[in-house]
C-alpha cells in the first residue's frame, strides 16, 4: 500500500510500523490518502463515532478525512489492509500468529480467548511473532504479519510463512491438541473476519473463502495454560511435524 505520511505518523502511537515500511515500493494495490468526501458518502472511520472522520473507496484509492486521533488512523490502516487482502483473494482476520521453523500457527477466537497469551508464550519459546492482533491469510496458505498489536512490546514481523494449523483456544490445566472438523472451524473464521461497507465481498463469497480455508488446512482445539510450557509444547509440535 501507499499511505499518506501524516497518517502513518499518527498511527505509529498504536502500531509498530517500522518493520513494514518500504520507501522503494512501486505499483501499489491501493493508495490510502487524505481527500474530501462529499456529504452523505463514505463511512465512519470509527463506528462508535458516526459523526467523525470518514472513509470512501474509489477504485484503487481509499480516501480518508484527516483522523481525529491515533485510533482513527489505525482503523484507516486496517480498512486499507482489509481491501488489499480481499483484492488478492485472502481474508484479514482478527487473530494471532507465530512462526516456528517457517511454519505459521494461527490462533482464532473471541475476545478474551487468549490470542495474545498464545502469541506471547510461543514467542518466549523461540517463535517469531507475526501479530497478536491482525493477520492476512491467503488461499494458498500464506500467512502475513501486520503492524497491529495489543501492547508496545508485541511487535510483529514483516514476513510471510506457510500455514501449519488453525488453533481454537481453550483454557485448561494442561496442554493438548485435538483435531477440529471443518464445520467447527467455519463459524470461528467467520466471526473473526474483518468486514467493511463497500468492500465488495458478499456474505456468500465470504463463506466460500472461509469454507475453502477450513477444508484445505488442518485445525485443532488447543487446550493450554498461561505457562511457559505451553509455548514449548507448540514448538515441539512444529518440530515433530518437520521430522515426519
Amino acid at each position: 500500500m501507499e499511505v499518506e505520511r501524516e497518517l502513518l505518523e499518527l498511527a505509529s502511537a498504536r502500531c509498530s510500523l517500522a518493520p513494514f515500511e518500504d520507501e522503494g515500493a512501486s505499483s501499489p494495490w491501493l493508495v490510502l490518502r487524505y481527500g474530501t468526501i462529499p456529504v452523505g458518502m463514505g463511512r465512519p472511520l470509527n463506528p462508535r463515532k458516526p459523526e467523525g472522520a470518514r472513509l470512501l473507496v474509489q477504485g484503487r484509492e481509499l480516501l480518508v478525512e484527516p483522523p481525529e486521533d491515533a485510533l482513527d488512523a489505525e482503523l484507516a490502516l486496517r480498512a486499507a489492509l482489509h481491501l488489499v487482502t480481499l483484492q488478492q483473494g485472502g481474508l484479514l482476520l482478527h487473530a494471532s500468529g507465530v512462526v516456528f521453523g517457517g511454519v505459521a500457527l494461527v490462533a482464532v477466537g473471541r475476545s478474551g480467548a487468549g490470542k495474545s497469551t498464545f502469541a506471547r508464550l510461543a514467542r518466549q519459546a523461540g517463535g517469531a511473532l507475526l501479530s497478536d492482533e491482525v493477520l492476512a491469510l491467503f488461499p494458498d496458505g500464506r500467512v502475513l504479519g501486520t503492524p497491529f498489536r495489543s501492547d508496545p512490546d508485541m511487535v510483529g514481523t514483516a514476513r510471510e510463512a506457510s500455514l501449519g494449523g488453525l488453533f481454537a483456544l481453550v483454557h485448561a490445566p494442561a496442554e493438548s491438541l485435538a483435531p477440529l472438523a471443518p464445520a467447527a472451524v467455519v463459524p470461528l473464521l467467520l466471526a473473526q473476519s474483518f468486514r467493511a461497507p463497500g468492500d465488495g465481498l458478499t456474505q456468500a463469497e465470504l463463506l466460500q473463502r472461509v469454507a475453502a480455508l477450513a477444508s484445505h488446512f488442518p485445525a485443532y482445539s488447543f487446550s493450554f495454560r498461561n505457562h511457559s510450557e505451553a509455548g514449548d509444547y507448540l514448538r515441539h509440535w512444529c518440530e515433530s511435524r518437520g521430522a515426519e
